[in-house]
């Protein structure tokens, strides 16, 4: 059986930046209302437009980035996964805090990538290659903020995992194997002007 690359998830993974490709984007509002874009990696057992008016070919592997958009009224009511990643606002202190769990079942992990093995199949789905060995290998969390971010740090400090801040935007990296890893949960505060 022959896997091809699909051309919408080859366009998706390279207007990407780096390894970086999935995660989460939360904007927030002076009023604590936030819009979030979830960033998820995974097999799609949906034929693709390419598969669908081709012909001829007998399709494998399917890979698929899924973009998700949303709204929450105040961010400190938002849940994701097991409660395993919880934001915390002080809108009143110009501050957020993020409580991230660490280990090999927890639930935001889960959410948006599969298993090692899994991404490393669907990386010969992205590039057929073999040049990329895994794909979706660091998660990404960004949080906009209403005026410039002056401090974007973490503790305690794990294998490959940076904050950071740019204008208005902190970032978050953290490799999935990191995440995945039993270990203490980590605890990033996010500051602004």
């Amino acid at each position: 059986m022959r896997t091809l690359a699909l051309l919408p998830v080859l366009l998706a993974l390279v207007a990407c930046s780096g390894s970086e490709i999935v995660g989460l984007h939360i904007a927030l509002q002076p009023d604590g209302s936030a819009s979030i874009t979830a960033r998820a990696l995974t097999e799609s057992p949906t034929p693709s437009p390419a598969e669908v008016t081709s012909k001829g070919a007998l399709w494998g592997k399917r890979a698929a980035l899924v973009h998700s958009q949303g709204t929450v009224q105040k961010l400190a009511d938002l849940r994701f996964g097991d409660d395993s990643l919880v934001i915390k606002p002080h809108l009143d202190a110009n501050k957020v805090t993020v409580r991230i769990e660490r280990g090999a079942t927890v639930g935001w992990v889960t959410a948006l990538v599969p298993d090692k093995q899994t991404r490393r199949d669907l990386a010969l789905v992205y590039d057929p290659l073999g040049k990329t060995k895994e794909i979706g290998d660091t998660l990404r969390i960004e949080l906009v903020l209403p005026a410039t971010v002056n401090g974007s740090s973490v503790l305690p400090t794990a294998r490959g995992v940076e904050a950071g801040r740019e204008g208005n935007r902190a970032f978050l990296s953290i490799p999935v194997e990191t995440a995945r890893e039993k270990g203490d949960a980590l605890s990033w505060d996010i500051t602004w002007q």
